[in-house]
């Protein structure tokens, strides 16, 4: 399996994993640890142990929730496992050294945080539902209740759609009018298309006062890298998806 890694600041590891299938047009070929999707549990279950094995996690530090594109955060304080963790879940942060904290995304935005004085980890899902409903907000006030200080916290986003690609409704455009640079609009394109990325930045920056130098944009787009990385608008809800992670450093 192929893993690229994502830079958050000292003390802690991130990264997200790259498909690496022999054939991209099937929809979960190559690596895909998402047990929600309609994938074989059998496939999954492989691509989880190669996982665990790559990156040395011990059984139950592996912690990957099933989404909702709920604006819930579970702070994570031991092992668990699948059946432990709730549904609904699409935030995670911890101060536990050991705790490999996951998301699924194959278009929404995943966002790793890190206060490297602290030592607070955390991890979210952010799709439009998502953000528009405070899946951020709610994940950086879970670190803060855990020691995490947001001026000397760094952010970075992993692979997600980008706003060429990200086309909405009128009614899905609205809700990030209020943002600035959010909503973009073309004589090229018949409906209107959306940042998230940068309303996710601006969140980060504006409202919890990180330090823009130290929040990190997207490397690429799912879409327009969908046969290295899942997009669920290029290839349909069942399909795989892109896990991504973030620990504290050994």
């Amino acid at each position: 399996m192929k893993i690229n890694k994502i830079s958050v600041g000292n003390g802690a590891e991130a990264g997200y994993t790259l498909r690496d299938a022999v054939n991209p047009l099937l929809p979960y070929d190559g690596f895909n640890a998402c047990h929600y999707t309609n994938d074989s549990s059998c496939h999954v279950k492989h691509c989880r142990e190669e996982l665990c094995a790559t990156l040395n996690v011990a059984d139950g530090h592996l912690i990957i929730p099933r989404q909702t594109h709920s604006s819930n955060v579970m702070v994570i304080d031991s092992p668990l496992t699948e059946s432990e963790l709730p549904e609904g879940v699409d935030a995670l942060v911890t101060a536990k050294r050991g705790m490999t904290l996951c998301v699924n995304t194959a278009d929404c935005v995943p966002v790793v945080l890190n206060d490297p004085e602290s030592g607070v980890v955390g991890i979210c899902h952010a799709g439009w539902r998502g953000v528009v409903n405070g899946v951020v907000e709610n994940t950086v006030e879970a670190m803060r209740t855990i020691g995490a200080d947001t001026t000397q916290m760094h952010a970075a986003m992993g692979p997600c759609i980008c706003c060429e690609c990200f086309e909405v409704g009128t009614e899905v455009a609205e809700k990030f009018a209020h943002i600035p640079g959010t909503v973009m609009e073309s004589n090229l394109w018949p409906k209107p298309h959306v940042d998230l990325a940068t309303a996710i930045a601006h969140i980060l920056s504006s409202k919890l006062n990180l330090d823009p130098d130290n929040i990190t944009m997207p490397p690429e787009c799912t879409m327009h890298s969908w046969q290295s990385l899942f997009s669920a608008r290029r290839m349909g809800l069942n399909s795989g998806r892109v896990l991504t992670y973030i620990r504290l450093a050994k």
